[in-house]
Order: C-alpha cells, then structure tokens, then sequence
C-alpha cells in the first residue's frame, strides 16, 4: 500500500513557506511598531521614562535608538533581506523588552503604557485578552517573539526573500 506524504522534494518548500510567515509576521509587528512610535514619539519618550531604567539625559537617544531598530529591523524581515542577522538582532530586542516589562512589574512601577505600539497587542485586546497596561501577558508574549526569532535565525531554511532573490536560488 502506498503511503501519502509530502514528495521529499515540497518539504523544504514548506519550510521555507513557514519561515517566510513567521518572519513576515514579525517584521510587521516590529516595522508597525515603530511607525506608531514615530508619529507619537513624544508620549513614547514619556513611555520610557516611566520604565525609570535610562538615565534622563540617555531618554532621547535611547528612544529614536529603539524607534529605528524597530522600524529598520521590521522592513529587513519583511522584505527578506539579511533575514538571519535581523532575527538575531530582534531576539535581542523582544528579550530587552520583555525585561524591561518584568522589571517594572516586579518594582511595582506605575505605568499605564507600556510605549509598545504593538499591532499584535491590539489584536489580543480584540480577541479579549487585556494588554492596555502592562502586564505578565505582554511579557510572555515578548519571550515567545523572542524564541520565534530564535527559531527563524537557526533555521537551515532561509524562507522566501530578497536574500533568496539575491543568492539566486
């Protein structure tokens, strides 16, 4: 009897078909992130300091730092290119959020934004799950952002993208 499977040679296609996803969809969270907190940078400044972990003087440069990581970050993901770095440099990211967010649930801070500017995080509010504030939930969701991009640098497959194009695969 023969068996129905995946012909060895569509399985990297799906791999790469699902590595293309995630990172699309995580350059996007990050890319739109960052729009949102261009257009209202001032109120992302006081977001920040809020956290009371940079220095004032560090407020701004830090700020357009995280800005422009974000967006820079994002559009490499989403257009493919230089895919593998970009997933290394934003698994640092997510996990430096996802501090900054424990550490401020742990002093007790009172923070009634977290300056995240997240699409992902209005998505959850649609579905019902309340991220307005910060809260344990934001967190978890940036550990499981940063294994994600952990998993797409790791990965043996590339996805689709400008660096495949690039490459000329």
């Amino acid at each position: 009897m023969a068996s129905i499977g995946i012909p060895a040679g569509n399985r990297m296609n799906i791999s790469q078909c699902w590595i293309t996803i995630l990172r699309v969809f995580v350059g996007l969270i990050l890319f739109l992130a960052g729009i949102a907190k261009l257009t209202s940078f001032n109120a992302f400044v006081a977001d920040v300091s809020s956290y009371q972990i940079i220095p004032i003087e560090m407020l701004k440069p830090v700020s357009y730092l995280l800005v422009s990581a974000e967006f820079t970050l994002g559009l490499g993901l989403v257009i493919g290119y230089f895919s593998r770095g970009a997933s290394i440099v934003a698994s640092i990211l997510f996990l430096v959020f996802s501090v900054a967010l424990a550490y401020i649930l742990l002093q007790d801070l009172a923070v009634t934004d977290c300056g995240c500017g997240n699409i992902l995080f209005s998505l959850l509010e649609m579905l019902g799950v309340s991220v307005s504030t910060p809260n344990w939930k934001m967190v978890f969701t940036d550990v499981i952002l940063t294994g994600v991009c952990i998993g797409i640098a790791s990965s043996s497959q590339r996805g689709y993208g400008l660096d495949s194009f690039l490459r000329q695969e």
